[in-house]
């Protein structure tokens, strides 16, 4: 890996960006999309506090990794019994499987617009993609990071542009980045924005790839780090936050409401069919990027909760079970995306919990503790998010939404 004392930068930005990855997969496509197709610029500010949240949280599970030399999933493991343990295992491979469902049908969905291959192909051609890179085995360690970093540029780039293109309002921009009330569909998407933008499976692997780095520095170095840290996220991040926005603007800008799809489709109109192919480009880069992520986080996982590896090749045939039912029943994969998030949000404490308690202990985190403002940060976040997932159970249970 990367050593601090040579190229302390590339310790701490390398891996933000690979978890950065996660923030600009096709789920965030599919909620960002639908968010602003449905509700115009007015969910924008939600994009903007959940990317504020995401940094906080991932701070925190690479400062953990870091200061341990260990996973979350490992330190989780060893504080919990047997059973607990097995659950907590359970739920955390359906945050795995509900985040490959998102990649793989994204990157399916991706190649449709492009080639016009068929959704239930286009799934298998992506999960191929991501066996080839990692059935390398360890020199998939040698090119699998540059290649991911330079997938997550194509993504970037390539929305920024299309953004550029559609001009969107700069007075629509301003509002929406203003709290408003919401409605049952609004908490619904909201609570998706925050299941694409804090994604669960996102902190087990920031905590992997900083657990390699692991160490306990003096406290004058352990500063320096903390600050470091911080910097790294915040402009991994950042570049996440951008992506994203820029997502939720596209379906505010364009007259439609057919998903992305329906996007891909009005940008065509609208700007051209050139610029149509960069939004199909990104919505493919973001699929094959993040199931390379995706799958190195379910090994972590399993490896984690009950101390054994798991064969890559049984794990992504397994993770392309769901996603091809899906596509092969014709669920529409934009709701498909959605909801995949969803599921997500509604995980999300489950997995904050054991994270915010190890990183907020004097004897887990040594001179690394997080200073107090982040603590309460923490502890704050998971307690707002609890309540939102609550609300959107009460409202589903009710019939609102």
């Amino acid at each position: 890996m990367y050593r601090e004392r040579s190229a302390p930068w590339a310790v701490l930005l390398v891996p933000a960006l690979l978890t950065t990855v996660a923030y600009v997969d096709p789920g965030n496509f599919g909620s960002n999309i639908e968010a602003g197709s449905v509700h115009g610029y007015d969910l924008l500010w939600v994009v903007a506090l959940a990317s504020v949240a995401a940094g906080i949280i991932q701070y925190l599970a690479a400062l953990l990794g870091l200061a341990t030399g260990q996973t979350l999933a490992t330190l989780t493991a060893q504080r919990m019994g047997h059973r607990n343990r097995l659950l907590m295992w359970l739920q955390a491979e359906v945050v795995v499987l509900m985040t490959d469902l998102a990649e793989l049908v994204g990157g399916a969905l991706g190649l449709y617009l492009l080639f016009g291959i068929p959704l239930p192909v286009g799934a298998c051609i992506v999960g191929v993609l991501s066996l080839l890179v990692l059935a390398t085995g360890r020199k998939a360690a040698a090119f699998s990071a540059p290649l991911t970093l330079a997938l997550l540029g194509v993504v970037g780039v390539c929305v920024l542009a299309v953004v550029a293109f559609l001009r969107p309002s700069p007075a629509g921009v301003a509002g929406g980045l203003v709290p408003g009330g919401l409605d049952a569909s609004g908490v619904l998407l909201v609570v998706a924005i925050v299941g694409a933008t804090v994604m669960p499976h996102a902190l087990y692997f920031h905590s992997a790839v900083s657990a390699h780095t692991g160490h306990r520095p003096s406290p004058e170095r352990a500063a320096q780090l903390r600050r470091r840290l911080g910097l790294a996220v915040a402009g991994a991040l950042g570049v996440a936050a951008c992506v994203n926005g820029s997502l939720l603007l596209i379906g505010a800008v364009l007259p439609t409401h057919g998903g992305i799809e329906g996007a891909h489709t009005a940008i065509a109109a609208a700007v051209g069919n050139v610029v149509a192919v960069l939004f199909g480009v990104a919505l493919l880069a973001s699929g094959v990027a993040s199931t390379v992520v995706g799958v190195f986080t379910g090994q972590v996982v399993m490896e984690g909760y009950i101390h054994r590896p798991f064969s890559v090749w049984l794990r992504r045939l397994v993770g392309l079970v769901p996603p091809l039912v899906v596509l092969a029943l014709g669920v529409d994969p934009t709701w498909a995306l959605v909801v995949s998030q969803v599921v997500l949000a509604l995980a999300l404490p489950i997995t904050l919990v054991p994270l915010v308690l190890l990183a907020c202990s004097p004897r887990v985190m040594g001179p690394l503790l997080p200073g107090l403002p982040v603590r309460a940060a923490a502890v704050a976040l998971v307690a707002l998010i609890t309540i939102m997932d609550a609300a959107l159970v009460y409202l589903v249970l009710t019939g609102q939404a």
